[in-house]
């Protein structure tokens, strides 16, 4: 079986990623004067956080049916 993906994203990546959005958030509403340009990366990188989870997610499901299906072989 393959090694499964991270249950989460590394405490690293978080605080950089959370870093950079607060920097353009400054820089949308000190500089640029438009809060809703903002919202435009938590528009792009929630939803693929999302779908990271459902990844990791159908990963696990699928990693448990194969050690089911590998005991019932074993029994038999």
């Amino acid at each position: 079986m393959a090694d499964a993906s991270p249950p989460s994203i590394p405490r690293s990546w978080a605080a950089t990623i959370i870093v950079l959005y607060v920097l353009f958030l400054l820089y949308s509403i000190l500089l640029a004067g438009q809060p809703l340009l903002g919202l435009l990366p938590a528009l792009i990188i929630i939803p693929l956080y999302l779908l990271w989870r459902f990844l990791v997610a159908i990963e696990a499901i699928a990693d448990a049916q194969q050690r089911i299906a590998h005991q019932q072989d074993q029994k038999k």
